[in-house]
């Protein structure tokens, strides 16, 4: 009865060593995988702190994109020039145009004057005699002829910025040929009678119309005398 006694009290003991022991083990395999777990969690903390300072080294690095991103802001800067440029161009062009619009004006001023000084001389021409007669088949020179064209002379040396044209005519009687002859032979009478009296001979230019631009049409002698003629025209 006591040898049951000791055995089942070694076994309890046994039992109860045997339990010890593995809640030991237990203890101790927790306490291991607590401090692998804050190995895990500070390696992770660790790589989050590197992750959070490279994103913010990334961020820095973006920042300093951004501020090199200073150079869109040039850009539009340049954009700006870009416009001022283009305004001034526009304005330049509209410069252009009025300076363009003025000298148009100034040329259509300058050649209305000239017009008008032209027909000026003209008139004058006019009224001192611009034409002088010859009598039939003729090319010499009458007093009345002579007389006419001494006003001529006089009107031109005291306008030497004018220069004339003297045109020869015939009457209808003979063929074109000996009137364009006859014709230039009148207009050289005229023009050797004006260099005579002074007047440049670069502002005396001639030509023969012959019988193609009768002054008066007919086929009498009113007619006829009126179209053996010397016309001086300004040119």
């Amino acid at each position: 009865m006591l040898h049951r006694l000791i055995a089942l009290v070694a076994v309890a003991f046994f039992i109860a060593a045997c339990e010890t022991a593995s809640q030991t083990t237990a203890d101790s395999s927790g306490e291991s995988s607590s401090s692998t777990a804050a190995s895990s969690a500070s390696t992770t903390s660790s790589a989050g702190s590197s992750g959070s300072s490279g994103s913010s080294a990334s961020t820095g690095s973006s920042g300093s994109t951004g501020s090199s991103g200073s150079s869109g802001s040039s850009g539009s800067s340049g954009s700006s020039g870009s416009t001022g440029s283009s305004a001034s161009s526009g304005s330049s062009g509209s410069t252009g145009s009025s300076a363009s619009s003025g000298s148009s004006g100034s040329g259509g001023s300058s050649a209305s004057s000239a017009a008008s000084d032209k027909a000026s001389a003209e008139e004058a021409l006019a009224a001192i005699g611009n034409t002088v007669y010859f009598a039939f088949d003729s090319s010499a020179l009458t007093a009345d002829t002579e007389g006419t064209l001494m006003r001529q002379a006089a009107f031109l040396n005291a306008n030497p910025a004018l220069t004339v044209t003297i045109e020869g005519h015939c009457d209808e009687r003979g063929t074109r040929e000996y009137n364009l002859a006859l014709g230039e032979r009148r207009a050289t009478a005229a023009r050797d009678f004006l260099l005579a009296q002074g007047v440049d001979s670069a502002r005396l230019r001639t030509i023969s119309y012959g019988k193609e631009r009768p002054a008066v049409a007919g086929s009498n002698e009113g007619a006829w005398a009126k179209n053996r003629r010397a016309a001086t025209v300004i040119n």
